[in-house]
């Protein structure tokens, strides 16, 4: 399964003017769902908004099949918006929808606050993931060089549970969610912003760009450095993060969009390495008598599926006597896609790492996009849940005009 395009089920909408069975409005426009290959259900869906809808702030989208009127949420200022389908719609099938203005005001399901020295995103009242804009020590007694801001830990499982480890004792360099690329070249010298102790690179918070929260995501962005730290420090790669967190309870479901940009006067050069990249570590207790299991979609031997190119890759294992864990998508857009994942034969951790294909270029003011998605869960991975919201993230949907 190769599928294209678009951070959730992009859907162009014909603008056309009909009238509901059910529901009366004085201006309807309505549109069909592409097809999937699989059963879709409670994932996010993307449309485009119509002209004479562009300057509402309350949108609702109807399910014409039942009647059923959820809560649309615009993407910024850009004429898109988003909507959780409700009830399943079967492979093959090409249900009917139509877009409106909501007469209710909208819910804050998704609330995205600063609270001491990083932001929480939260859904409802559930903690779900936490961005470090402060500096975090490593535990004490290790060396300060590990100190990290810029990354996400904690991430929490639908009830609670931490699925994420910082500052882990084999690997006091690996901080949960976070970016880093290993071995590369900067004006003829090696310079490793993965591997802290090197002392030649690392990685920082700057700045937070915009908080959101709403009825059907809340969205966080914010501003990374990549700094050549072998003298005099100095910023290489500009870095920016939109975490976006959707309105979906069970498993927990958020995106991280990545935008790097070289700032430099000349390239860095991301050397062929065997790791680097975005990456994932998974709970400390997840060493217990139980261990800890990694699959991806193709395959639940790690040794096999070490540098293969899945869809995703999941990792978990027990926390506290309960079962629990996360899975992560590299979008089918992104660079040298499907990209090569590293998983370790023995840590409860893994990278999308591009750089396994070959060395290429960081080109100053030229951005370097990627985008992935992770969900966290209770239990063992559900793999026809998680392919249900990778088909959601990574297919591409044609226009389809109602007739």
């Amino acid at each position: 399964m190769r599928l294209l395009n678009s951070t959730i089920l992009l859907v162009t909408i014909a603008l056309l003017v009909a009238t509901l069975n059910e529901v009366t409005v004085a201006e309807d426009h309505t549109f069909k769902l592409p097809t999937s290959e699989i059963e879709l259900a409670d994932c996010p869906v993307q449309a485009a908004i119509p002209k004479s809808l562009k300057k509402v702030d309350q949108l609702e989208v109807v399910d014409l099949r039942t009647q059923k009127v959820t809560e649309a949420q615009r993407i910024g200022n850009s004429d898109r918006c988003v909507f959780i389908l409700q009830d399943a719609v079967n492979a093959g099938e090409t249900p009917e929808f139509a877009i409106r203005e909501s007469a209710e005001p909208a819910t804050e399901k998704v609330t995205v606050a600063r609270e001491a020295g990083r932001v929480i995103m939260r859904l409802t009242d559930k903690n779900v993931l936490a961005y470090n804009v402060d500096v975090v020590s490593p535990p004490e007694g290790a060396d300060p060089v590990f100190r990290r801001s810029g990354h996400i830990h904690p991430a929490w499982s639908p009830e609670g549970v931490v699925v994420t480890d910082e500052f882990p004792a084999d690997h006091l360099h690996q901080h949960a969610i976070f970016s880093a690329w290993t071995k590369t070249t900067f004006e003829g010298e090696r310079v490793d912003f993965w591997n802290q102790k090197a002392e030649t690179g690392t990685v920082e918070h700057r700045e937070v760009l915009n908080m959101v929260s709403g009825p059907v995501f809340g969205e966080l962005t914010v501003r990374l450095a990549h700094i050549v730290t072998k003298s005099e420090d100095q910023d290489v790669l500009d870095e920016v993060w939109t975490i976006r967190l959707f309105a979906i309870a069970d498993p927990h479901y958020f995106e991280i969009e990545s935008v790097q940009t070289c700032v430099a006067e000349t390239p860095l050069t991301i050397d062929e390495y065997h790791y680097g990249g975005f990456a994932f570590r998974g709970a400390g207790d997840f060493f217990s008598e139980q261990g800890h299991s990694m699959v991806t979609n193709e395959t639940s031997d790690r040794i096999e599926g070490n540098h293969s190119r899945p869809d995703w890759v999941s990792v978990f294992g027990h926390v506290s006597g309960k079962q629990c864990g996360a899975a992560m998508f590299s979008h089918p857009e992104n660079f040298r896609s499907p990209q090569p994942v590293r998983l370790h034969p023995t840590k409860p951790y893994f990278v999308f790492s591009p750089c396994v294909l070959g060395e290429f270029l960081l080109e100053p003011g030229q951005p370097f996009r990627s985008r992935y998605a992770y969900l966290t869960f209770d239990g063992e991975p559900d793999r026809e849940r998680i392919d249900q919201l990778w088909t959601a993230f990574g297919r591409e949907d044609a226009l389809t005009i109602v007739p």
